[in-house]
């Protein structure tokens, strides 16, 4: 009887440090493992660095925040110029999309140049920062845990909700830089959902997360019953 406690004792979760078979699971991991730390700490080098950039006033802090603030306009036209200029083929038209920069933003235009692109940066750091915290605990707990699955469902929420709403925010702070840039633009919800680019790449990824994340905690519950039954 001895013998079958500590059989069903062995074959338990540990709570412990990682066994040698914890260490196998977390072979699993790899590569991604490996890539996801070394991004997050280079990740968090070069924003400490642009910070401290930005408090001393160095060159950097120049090429961190940029002198000239740009947007594009989402319309294309051709003309006779740009055809002489680009000489193309017999039948094949250049078509160009206009940039409007300006080196004398002021700060409503440098917030929304700001919030152009802050939103994603926040996602991918958002990313990197669960995923190595879910690396992390299934390091040294297993990686068929219901912690993990947990985490796994957290990193899928995030990516998820986190690409739809940075796509919004993108996309009416462009149109708001360009409606100041631009004297025949003008910033409506037209312009609006113009500019929006739906991200449909992240939002398949983050479903398909989302449910290998359900499936994980179903297999970590049978794994659990199974386990009770010994």
């Amino acid at each position: 009887m001895s013998a079958e406690v500590q059989s069903s004792k062995e074959s338990g979760l540990p709570d412990g440090p990682p066994s040698h078979g914890n260490r196998s699971e977390a072979r699993l991991l790899e590569p991604v493992a490996t890539v996801v730390r070394g991004s997050y700490r280079l990740s968090l080098a070069v924003l400490i660095a642009g910070a401290l950039a930005l408090l001393t006033g160095t060159k950097l802090s120049r090429i961190w925040g940029g002198r000239y603030v740009c947007a594009e306009s989402r319309s294309e036209f051709s003309g006779d110029g740009f055809t002489r200029l680009f000489r193309p083929h017999a039948g094949v038209e250049v078509m160009t999309r206009p940039s409007y920069c300006t080196d004398h933003a002021n700060g409503a235009q440098r917030l929304f140049d700001f919030l152009g692109g802050f939103p994603s940066l926040l996602l991918v750091l958002g990313i990197l920062f669960l995923l190595n915290r879910l690396i992390q605990g299934a390091s040294r707990e297993g990686v068929f845990t219901a912690r993990t699955a947990k985490q796994l469902r957290v990193v899928g929420w995030w990516l998820l909700l986190g690409c739809l709403a940075a796509a919004v925010v993108e996309a009416g702070a462009h149109a708001a830089l360009l409606a100041t840039l631009a004297k025949d633009y003008t910033f409506t919800a037209d312009s609006w959902l113009g500019t929006w680019q739906p991200p449909y790449a992240l939002a398949f990824t983050a479903l398909g997360i989302l449910t290998f994340a359900r499936i994980m905690r179903a297999g970590v519950a049978m794994r659990e019953d199974l386990e009770g039954t010994v």
